[in-house]
């Protein structure tokens, strides 16, 4: 499987940055602070904003550059004007992995559009491997690692992963986990996939060895013949299924609302699939029977889950 090594620091940081933090506990910024600091992630936790002074006990940082070692990842919930410099901060301090939390990019037209082009241009000349914008962010539930800014319940530690276009699907699934009893293992939300893609992310998900099937809610793929040979790679491996939206127009306008790009074709979403091995299921609640059933591997397909048996199986965990 091709595996970028940036990519691993947003499971496994050596330490967390969040630039944009807020002393106001109704904002973002101070949630996503309180819930790091407060979790049992065992790196460091820094904090950013040019008010400085501090926050729960920490020191606030009035800029990236004097934020000390060790620092693998960062955060960003700044307005969408101020994210590239905040991005080329990051660059400069040498942080090679940043999640932009911020909406108000290429989804909401000309404006945001060139915002993120901006940001895209600066990770590029530094050489960062950037998941958003417009995005919740990265859980790792074994580590564990929550760069959620939404405040939901932690998912107990599982064996699912989740890769999401839509970070109210996330939101979604984690709470209905919780009522089916199983938990996941790693979710990322991509957002507007400026710079990491669907197709980046499946390997470095597929090689964690606390994962042992991969979910997928899409509304596009990026570049299908990457897709296809990423996939066939992983699943080889994995199993990896699969539940698209998009497939009439309706679908196509509501995939644009939370990434900013068109549904691919579905005809050639299903050339895909049946070319890389990848499972596609026909519902959400299916695409998890069959994760949770346990009786999923790279070589059996979609077959063996089809049965009710397959599926009680999976709902009986809960």
């Amino acid at each position: 499987m091709t595996n970028d090594p940036r990519l691993s620091l947003f499971f496994k940081p050596r330490g967390v940055v969040l630039v944009g933090i807020s002393q106001d506990p109704s904002r973002l910024g101070y949630g996503l602070a309180r819930k790091l600091i407060q979790s049992d992630y065992k790196g460091a936790v820094h904090l950013v904003n040019p008010k400085g002074g501090s926050l729960l006990n920490h020191p606030v940082y009035t800029d990236i550059a004097t934020v000390p070692d060790p620092v693998d990842l960062a955060v960003l919930l700044v307005p969408a004007a101020l994210t590239a410099a905040a991005l080329e901060a990051c660059g400069k301090r040498g942080i090679q992995a940043v999640i932009i939390s911020s909406g108000g990019f290429r989804e909401t037209g000309p404006e945001g559009a060139a915002y993120e082009a901006e940001c895209l241009r600066v990770a590029s000349q530094y050489q960062i491997r950037v998941i958003g914008p417009n995005c919740i962010g990265v859980i790792d539930t074994h580590l564990p690692l929550d760069t959620c800014f939404a405040q939901l319940p932690v998912s107990f530690p599982g064996d699912i992963a989740l890769v999401s276009h839509s970070g109210a699907i996330c939101a979604a699934l984690i709470d209905w986990s919780f009522g089916q009893g199983f938990g996941f293992s790693r979710l990322v939300s991509l957002g507007n996939q400026a710079d990491v893609n669907e197709t980046d992310i499946l390997a470095a998900i597929a090689d964690d060895p606390d994962t042992r099937v991969v979910t997928m809610y899409l509304e596009t793929i990026s570049n299908g013949r990457r897709f296809v040979e990423e996939g066939s790679r992983v699943a080889q491996v994995k199993p990896v299924v699969v539940y698209k939206i998009g497939r009439n127009e309706s679908g196509q306008r509501a995939a644009a609302s939370h990434t900013g790009a068109l549904a691919c074709p579905e005809y050639a979403f299903q050339a895909a699939l049946r070319r890389s091995g990848i499972i596609q299921a026909e519902t959400m609640e299916q695409m998890y029977d069959w994760a949770c059933s346990g009786k999923l591997s790279a070589t059996e397909g979609e077959g063996c889950c089809r049965s009710d048996q397959c599926r009680r199986s999976g709902r009986d965990r809960g």
